[in-house]
């Protein structure tokens, strides 16, 4: 009996805290700083002009991240909520999440927009491409070169996954370390689009 206390005490433990990273923790404040920032940081200049992140996804799309000291928006998905999900293939509280945002992508269709990000280095896309087809992902899954610089930007990615949101006019709401419940998401995106 305590065997099987102890081995479900591990196992949640491990899905709640998530897979480390080697980089460092983002706290709230350094998210949101570093949102408004990102031009700053990649541009070295202290202007308020918007940025471009050319991210591309595993099927070959081009997907524009506008960064600007409002905050960021994906070129095409203006008015939506965004929720970046910062994933490995490998990890498992990464993979156990997939399910909810699935749901959660078909549940808010028209108002969200998730975009998973790729924190491997070299990942091919037809191996990715087979991940995509068996968790049945429904939403981008971005590989290039440029997630790694989006990760700095935001503070360092450490815990996989990690999620952001952000309210539909691009403004930081909120982010999580490891896997977070579907409730808790749900909650957090209507709190966005409340806004």
């Amino acid at each position: 009996m305590i065997t099987k206390l102890a081995v479900s005490f591990a196992l949640l433990t491990f899905l709640f805290v998530g897979c480390d990273k080697k980089e460092s923790s983002p706290n709230e404040s350094q998210v949101q700083k570093s949102t408004k920032n990102i031009s700053e940081e990649k541009n070295s200049s202290k202007t308020k002009t918007a940025n471009v992140l050319h991210m591309i996804g595993s099927d070959g799309n081009k997907y524009d991240l506008i960064a600007d000291y409002q905050g960021i928006k994906f070129k095409g998905y203006e008015g939506k909520v965004i929720i970046l999900d910062f994933f490995a293939t490998w990890c498992p509280p990464c993979r156990a999440e997939i399910p909810h945002l699935v749901d959660l992508q078909k549940k808010y269709k028209d108002k969200i927009q998730i975009f998973s990000v790729l924190m491997e280095e070299n990942k091919d896309n037809l191996e990715l491409d087979d991940f995509i087809k068996e968790f049945k992902i429904n939403y981008p899954v971005l590989n290039s070169k440029e997630n790694f610089f989006l990760s700095q930007a935001l503070g360092g990615i450490r815990s996989l996954p990690t999620i952001v949101i952000y309210d539909k006019n691009g403004a930081y709401l909120t982010h999580y370390l490891g896997a977070a419940p579907q409730e808790m998401l749900e909650s957090a995106i209507e709190k966005a689009l409340k806004k």
